[in-house]
């Protein structure tokens, strides 16, 4: 009987609620009294629990699945990639002109991502361009690149194109944000219909917390992905063309001299630095042998002397 009341009370708040709200969108459904009738008699982790459960549940079943544009049947990124080869003195014009035409475009048709160059005009120069730009407009200005770098005396030398399929990270983003949106609602709904302890209520408000954090890095991370499907990369690579004679030919000659000089010092340096350490050792030794031969000296002149003063007198003839 009383689970019988229960139910009942709960219908007539919901009816009466119903009349006095205005009717919800079509993509989250109320919840019913069947969600909320055994919440008064069970706990609060079983009751948020069981709210996560149907909101994935109707989720899943499709419920507040989206219509889908036929035509677009897949989301694709696309990154190409176009090397170009020109004279060195060209390189840096040519790179600037596309620099500019991106940034001229706006924001909203290309974004310029890196540009980079290094190098000598006078010898070898290399740079890249990254740019991101809506497909229309990129391709436009893709079809225009060759005509530029011929007429700056270059020529295409490579072409590429990478397609990047997130049609199953979207679609399943997608999913998951609305589970996440059903949830937070009907937590919302909870918190608003079960009477209880403030305990409750802030565990209530923690979880619906947590779900709103999810919500937002869920978003975000759709914003990237669907970024990435609506502005394409492009990747331009310049390098200049080899020349018979550049500012740079007789750099090693140049750079060999430079090292002979640089080995000759430094051999005359070696010589210098090894006399001034081996003279004091050479002084050294000098002395000891002339100290030796002096007293080798001394000394054998005294032991010949008192030899010839012990001898036996040589013995007569008979």
């Amino acid at each position: 009987m009383r689970r019988i009341a229960v139910l009942a009370l709960t219908a007539l708040l919901l009816a009466c609620g119903q009349a006095q709200r205005p009717p919800q969108p079509a993509a989250v459904d109320a919840i019913s009294a069947e969600d909320i009738g055994a919440f008064p008699d069970s706990n609060l982790a079983e009751s948020i629990q069981r709210v996560r459960d149907v909101a994935v549940t109707r989720d899943a079943a499709g419920g507040t699945q989206p219509v889908r544009d036929p035509q677009q049947a897949a989301y694709l990124a696309y990154t190409y990639g176009i090397t170009v080869e020109l004279p060195a003195a060209r390189v840096a014009s040519l790179m600037d002109a596309h620099v500019r035409a991106c940034q001229t475009a706006g924001p909203r048709l290309c974004q310029l991502v890196s540009s980079s160059r290094n190098g000598d005009p006078q010898s070898a120069v290399n740079g890249a361009v990254e740019i991101r730009g809506e497909p229309a407009w990129l391709k436009r200005f893709m079809d225009g690149v060759s005509g530029e770098v011929s007429a700056a005396g270059g020529r295409v030398t490579g072409q590429t194109v990478r397609t990047e399929d997130l049609t199953r990270d979207i679609v399943d983003t997608e999913a998951r944000l609305r589970a996440a949106h059903t949830l937070r609602d009907r937590l919302q709904q909870l918190l608003q219909r079960r009477p209880g302890k403030l305990s409750d209520l802030l565990d209530i408000e923690r979880e619906l917390a947590r779900v709103q954090g999810e919500i937002d890095s869920t978003e975000s991370n759709l914003a990237v992905m669907r970024a990435r499907v609506d502005m394409s990369v492009l990747d331009l690579n310049y390098a200049s063309s080899a020349q018979s004679i550049r500012s740079d030919t007789f750099k090693p000659l140049g750079d060999a001299l430079a090292g002979f000089v640089g080995w000759l010092v430094i051999g005359v340096a070696s010589i210098i630095t090894a006399f001034a350490i081996l003279l004091p050792w050479a002084l050294a030794a000098w002395g000891i042998v002339w100290l030796l031969l002096f007293i080798r000296r001394r000394m054998g002149g005294r032991f010949f002397k008192r030899r010839k003063a012990d001898d036996p007198p040589p013995a007569a003839n008979s």
